[in-house]
């Protein structure tokens, strides 16, 4: 009974299902910590910027622009919004004139107006400060550089605990791994992709599978990929992340909120799936996923709220 007992305990750092959740836990904690004790300004913190676009594929959208602003011209004369007729006939100009400094000062005076004026106004200007050369900046490769640093301690403190794994190859591997994960991303960060919707995943899969039908993953690199390890931790932390502002927004009204509609609504959705028929495992399934969305609901509600409250005060 005793073994039984370790062997159970023990899983709960020796299974990558757990080590994800630990993971995410720690990853909680420690925001939680330097946002507690204002260590860093949280809010402030800006993530890695993949979007780029060329000059070619700025120009090659100029007649695309164009028409879609003299339409909105149009009708902001029928409005009489003379403002937003200005700023567009800015716009228009900048565009016209192929000047790529100038079409982004003039968009984000255009996105300011808001509407279907602004939401052309942000494309755009995204397009437009979208500099290849940003992506490369000092400041940005700085954050990437922090991102897998952080990540690599945490991920190998987390394999060390489930055993079986040679840390020294991981650490070699890792950063290889980490650069095909940058370079899915850069990638889907060029306006092409960004306007087809195609999403940096597509990339990553394309490069791994070019890699294993081509040249194959060398022996010594194994110990990096660790695929299932990158999806569980990864799913767990973008999950805890998702909201986190929001739970902070919220105060502890929201978070007690929040528990009582996971239970709540998971158990209640169990009951009716199972009345249902449906299986345990699918109905378990079922009930998490509308659970999940009910309280990313009652959060964001809350952090509104609150949010609310704080602008009228």
């Amino acid at each position: 009974m005793a073994e039984k007992g370790g062997s159970k305990l023990s899983a709960l750092w020796k299974n990558e299902d757990w080590l994800a959740v630990w993971i995410g836990f720690l990853i909680i904690v420690i925001v939680l910590a330097f946002y507690t004790w204002k260590v860093v300004d949280l809010k402030k913190i800006t993530v890695p910027s993949f979007k780029w676009a060329t000059g070619g594929q700025i120009e090659s959208r100029a007649d695309k622009w164009i028409q879609l602003t003299d339409t909105l011209i149009k009708d902001a004369e029928a409005k009489g919004e003379v403002g937003a007729v200005n700023r567009l006939q800015a716009l228009k100009e900048a565009i016209t004139k192929k000047d790529r400094k100038a079409i982004a000062e003039a968009a984000g005076k255009v996105e300011r107006i808001g509407g279907l004026i602004g939401e052309l106004g942000k494309e755009i200007g995204g397009h437009a400060r979208a500099v290849p050369g940003k992506v490369f900046a000092g400041e940005n490769i700085s954050k990437f550089v922090i991102i897998g640093i952080a990540y690599l301690i945490i991920a190998t403190i987390g394999l060390k605990f489930l055993g079986g794994v040679p840390l020294g190859k991981f650490i070699v591997g890792f950063p290889i791994v980490f650069f095909l994960a940058w370079l899915s991303r850069f990638m889907a960060g060029n306006a092409l992709p960004t306007d087809w919707g195609i999403e940096y995943v597509i990339f990553a899969l394309a490069i791994g599978l070019l890699i294993s039908n081509t040249v194959g993953v060398p022996e010594w690199l194994m110990p990096a990929v660790r695929t299932e390890y990158y999806i569980k931790s990864g799913l767990v932390i973008l999950g805890a992340g998702v909201l986190f502002f929001e739970i902070l927004q919220a105060g502890a009204l929201g978070i007690i909120q929040a528990l009582l509609v996971v239970f709540v609504v998971w158990y209640f959705c169990f009951w009716f799936a199972r009345k249902l028929g449906v299986d345990d495992d699918f109905a378990a399934i079922l009930s998490s996923g509308v659970a999940i969305c009910g309280v990313s609901a009652a959060i964001a509600t809350c952090g509104a709220i609150e949010g609310d409250k704080k602008k009228l005060s």
